[in-house]
């Protein structure tokens, strides 16, 4: 639940009575709706600058699992690294612990190797942060961070920031960020070749859903709920080289097409 909620009912409780005005509701709508609009309008005039500025794969898990000796954390930070040293993305999380400490400390560690080699560092880790005072762990790798007090307004940002998605294991908070991403594919929101690459841990989940909104409704003469091409919009692997060869081939048809960019001053 977003701060503000949480803080106004609790002010509710808090008063004998509580003051509405339907005037003021209306003006406030208003406000509301317009404030709507401009944002629409500024996410879709910045995010060429965003889209263009570097290559980008968000990493989305859990920060609970932040035993940084289990295979899920050893697992993620190797796969941050190589995608580092072999094709030199950026690496966006959430910002805090867990799998998301792991995917950013692995990119780092993936810049120390390249100026060990004498190459110019071209990667960057990026944190999207939502306001909690209670998360777990501090993430000390990110180069450039950004907060956001509402989830909705951080998703919007994940989704202006990233060409690609990997899912390691996580909770809700993951589950929703991946619901936000295979939504807007299936919707024609994203581009039909944008990678949602996923960890085999998600493949029961997922896979469950698709028997229950697609294999079911037809086996009892319903109609079905999502399309039979829906059932492949994510790919299950924790192949190391495979991951890194699905995001490069997406980086290489991306920098055909940074290739037309003009950068002004």
């Amino acid at each position: 639940m977003s701060a503000y909620r949480l803080a106004a009912i609790e002010k509710f409780k808090a008063s004998s009575e509580i003051q509405l005005s339907r005037s003021r509701e209306a003006i406030t709508e208003s406000k509301l709706d317009h404030s709507r609009k401009v944002y629409e309008k500024a996410l879709a005039q910045s995010f060429p600058y965003s889209y263009f500025e570097n290559f980008r794969i968000t990493v989305f898990g859990s920060g609970l699992l932040a035993d940084t000796t289990s295979n899920d954390y050893r697992f993620i930070e190797h796969l941050t690294r190589k995608l580092g040293n072999e094709i030199q993305v950026d690496i966006v999380t959430g910002g805090g612990g867990g799998l998301m400490l792991a995917a950013n400390e692995g990119l780092s560690e993936a810049q120390t190797d390249l100026r060990k080699d004498h190459k110019k560092v071209l990667c960057h880790n990026l944190g999207i942060k939502v306001d909690l005072s209670h998360e777990m762990g501090r993430n000390e790798f990110l180069d450039k961070e950004k907060n956001f007090l509402n989830f909705s307004t951080r998703l919007e940002e994940f989704v202006r920031t990233s060409n690609g998605i990997y899912l390691a294991p996580g909770g809700f908070g993951t589950d929703l960020e991946a619901a936000m991403f295979i939504q807007l594919k299936q919707r024609w929101r994203m581009e039909s070749d944008f990678p949602i690459l996923a960890h085999p841990f998600w493949r029961p989940i997922f896979e469950r859903e698709n028997e229950i909104m697609f294999k079911k409704q037809i086996a009892n003469g319903h109609t079905p709920l999502i399309a039979e091409e829906d059932l492949y919009l994510v790919r299950y692997t924790s192949d190391l080289k495979e991951i890194v060869k699905i995001f490069g081939a997406s980086k290489k048809k991306w920098e055909e097409l940074r290739k037309k960019v003009r950068w002004g001053k």
